[in-house]
């Protein structure tokens, strides 16, 4: 029965660690060995190497498990360094030297505690991670966050503006997200992300604030249009005012068609300079 053992173990000792059958190995070992050693007499029993070699396989068998954790998918570089630290010894799991012997060797029953630890952090943070992947590809890539914008004609000219006709699927993004983001930040594992979870915040703070006041500003150009552009007269006697809003009105409808192009509210609000050209535009029109 050693001697089987012993075969089977170099059959699997030098297979690479992610390409373990961790299920295989855990199952040999129970229906072939294992269950085999509780049928044997008493007398058997009282061997030196029946217990020394029940021994090697049931601590085989149980060590699967945390195999099984320390391949999970929410394992990240960060714990592996935990790991080393923990076992106090240098290797690399990602290295073809980093095999089922090598794994043995580490003696990892005796940091069961820590590998649970470990695992289930993981398995917290992996859920902080897709949440921000959520994030960031329905702000990027996703049309949820894309401003609903329409194409319009001047009634005093006959030219064609775009305006933003609705925000609320901004609004519903920006309160989930702010409070997702509002979640993470007092999680215990905020140090891991803080990076992102600040960029995102800043960003939806940046949106936030810039499209306030680019409604604020669409209000009173609309306002102002509907003077300067359909009533003659007042542009005669206002001079000096209707060529400010001559001015300004270029500008304005040219962000709103560049705007318009781009959809996505991301790239489209958070641009170099436009947050302060509308502070300017809200002044002028006021």
């Amino acid at each position: 029965m050693k001697n089987n053992w012993d075969k089977q173990y170099d059959s699997w000792k030098d297979i690479g660690f992610f390409n373990l059958d961790i299920d295989e190995m855990e199952t040999v070992a129970l229906d072939d060995y294992l269950d085999k050693f509780a049928k044997f007499d008493k007398e058997m029993r009282d061997w030196g190497i029946y217990s020394h070699i029940r021994n090697e396989i049931q601590k085989f068998r149980d060590t699967m498990p945390l195999l099984s954790d320390l391949r999970a998918e929410a394992m990240r570089e960060r714990h592996w360094k935990e790991l080393r630290i923990e076992v106090k010894e240098d290797f690399d799991e990602q290295s073809e030297e980093f095999n089922l012997d090598k794994v043995m060797s580490l003696n990892l029953l005796s940091h069961i505690e820590k590998i649970g630890e470990l695992a289930d952090n993981a398995k917290k943070q992996l859920k902080i991670e897709v949440e921000l992947e959520q994030i960031r590809f329905c702000w990027e890539d996703s049309e949820k966050s894309d401003l609903i914008i329409e194409k319009q004609k001047s009634k005093a000219d006959n030219e064609e503006f775009y305006q933003i006709k609705s925000t609320e699927n901004i609004m519903e993004l920006i309160e989930d997200h702010g409070g997702k983001l509002g979640n993470h930040k007092s999680s215990p594992y905020y140090k891991e992300f803080d990076t992102l979870i600040d960029h995102w915040e800043a960003n939806i703070s940046q949106i936030t604030e810039t499209l306030e006041v680019l409604l604020a500003v669409q209000g009173k150009w609309k306002y102002l249009e509907s003077i300067f552009r359909g009533q003659p007269d007042i542009s005669k006697q206002l001079p000096n005012e209707d060529a400010i809003f001559k001015k300004n009105n270029t500008t304005f409808k040219a962000e709103m068609e560049r705007i318009a192009k781009t959809k996505n509210c991301l790239n489209s609000l958070i641009v170099k300079n436009f947050l302060p050209l509308l502070n300017d535009l809200n002044k002028k029109f006021e």
